[in-house]
């Protein structure tokens, strides 16, 4: 079976969501060649599951293509026409298994030496989809440090040479003001999955309007963690605990699987929580790792417009074995944290930075419990220092000069 012979039944088995887009756009998924159409399908097949923004994205790649002028439509094709693929490939159920056919796909294209001629027209061909316009107002806040030493003049050296650097916040307020920022944006801006707060420890108590904030933790996603450390001590006794071992059969686990329902009854946060853990590197044994990851993972799918991320103290580092076969350590590392979170913060500005229109990200990472902060925006000089008294709320709303 090709593209060119997928009908209306094809896709009988599919979500509903995923099954009436299939239909929308069959006339495009019979033309695209072999070596991309089941890559296309991978998306399609989870769309019932994935973050509105993943939907309106791969909606507007298909329209794009679509409307394409038909030659130069056919042009970007035919690099990916002239890939060959093993025959016993195309007598594969790709349709109704996608993922496990781009694996196979992808190990032939290597083995074949096809894969840069692969990847160099698959490039060409989502360049010539134009980026959606985008004129949201993001904010991403981030809160590091509890419990570490954050006095020294180096602290958040990375995000302070992008921003001013604030001496003057007022402590007491900060944690009340954050939460009260976000949720009124999330006031303002009720789309589902736009605001959110990830917490490496135990979440703070959040205000009754929070709604509709998603809000999660370490702490709360304990049980899916616990699940899938089990499942790597398996792989590691199994003595088959290679890294492309261990992530091949994390990437098995599905949401059902995972008992990720424990802990959301959302399908969508279902599958995001699960695969933090599966596809995350470290998220399962360092809470700073998870934290990171998942503001990463949130840029990229979910785009969120108001992004809270607050980092805590990690366990002290150990050796693998030991830390997968005692996942929680009790002695925190809270310097190490520190660390670590310094650098993820920066990440994390990298990220959102990335999905953000020009002038319109803002960013404020605070060291908890201190007077110091760092503001990047488009109000902001760089590399510049403020010791006027202000709260979190001033100190995001002032013009500096």
């Amino acid at each position: 079976m090709t593209p060119a012979d997928l009908q209306t039944a094809s896709f009988a088995t599919y979500p509903p969501l995923a099954r009436a887009f299939a239909i929308r756009h069959l006339g495009l998924l019979r033309e695209l060649p072999m070596s991309v159409c089941p890559s296309f399908l991978v998306q399609i097949i989870a769309l019932d599951i994935r973050f509105p923004v993943e939907r309106e994205t791969l909606e507007w790649q298909c329209t794009v293509l679509e409307s394409m002028e038909a030659q130069r439509r056919t042009s970007l094709l035919a690099p990916l026409r002239v890939i060959t693929l093993p025959s016993e490939l195309e007598r594969t159920n790709w349709v109704q298994s996608p993922g496990a056919y781009v694996e196979q796909l992808t190990a032939s294209l290597w083995s074949t030496g096809q894969i840069n001629t692969f990847h160099a027209a698959s490039k060409a061909l989502f360049e010539a989809i134009p980026e959606q316009a985008d004129t949201t107002d993001r904010l991403l806040l981030i809160v590091l440090g509890h419990g570490a030493d954050v006095s020294r003049p180096s602290l958040m050296r990375k995000l302070a040479r992008q921003g001013i650097r604030l001496e003057g916040i007022d402590a007491a307020s900060a944690k009340a003001q954050m939460l009260a920022e976000v949720a009124e944006r999330a006031k303002r801006m009720p789309a589902p999955y736009t605001h959110w707060y990830v917490d490496g420890g135990t979440a703070w108590d959040v205000p009754a309007s929070f709604d509709p904030v998603v809000s999660t933790s370490y702490t709360q996603l304990a049980p899916l963690r616990s699940h899938v450390l089990t499942q790597m001590k398996s792989i590691l006794q199994s003595g088959q605990s290679g890294a492309e071992q261990m992530r091949t059969q994390l990437s098995k686990m599905s949401a059902q699987s995972s008992g990720s329902s424990r802990v959301t009854p959302d399908p969508v946060l279902q599958r995001f929580y699960t695969e933090l853990f599966t596809e995350g590197s470290g998220t399962q044994i360092f809470s700073t790792s998870f934290v990171q990851w998942a503001g990463r993972e949130l840029a990229r799918r979910a785009q969120p417009a108001t992004l809270l991320l607050r980092y805590g103290p990690r366990q002290r580092h150990r050796g693998l074995n030991e830390m997968v076969e005692e996942p929680d350590s009790i002695t925190p590392d809270p310097e190490g944290a520190l660390v670590d979170a310094e650098m993820n913060a920066f990440y994390n500005w990298i990220a959102m930075k990335r999905i953000a229109a020009p002038g319109r990200l803002t960013t404020l990472a605070w060291a908890e419990g201190s007077s110091r902060a760092v503001l990047i925006s488009p109000d902001t000089k760089p590399n510049t220092i403020s010791n006027r008294p202000l709260t979190i709320s001033q100190a995001l709303r002032a013009k500096y000069v």
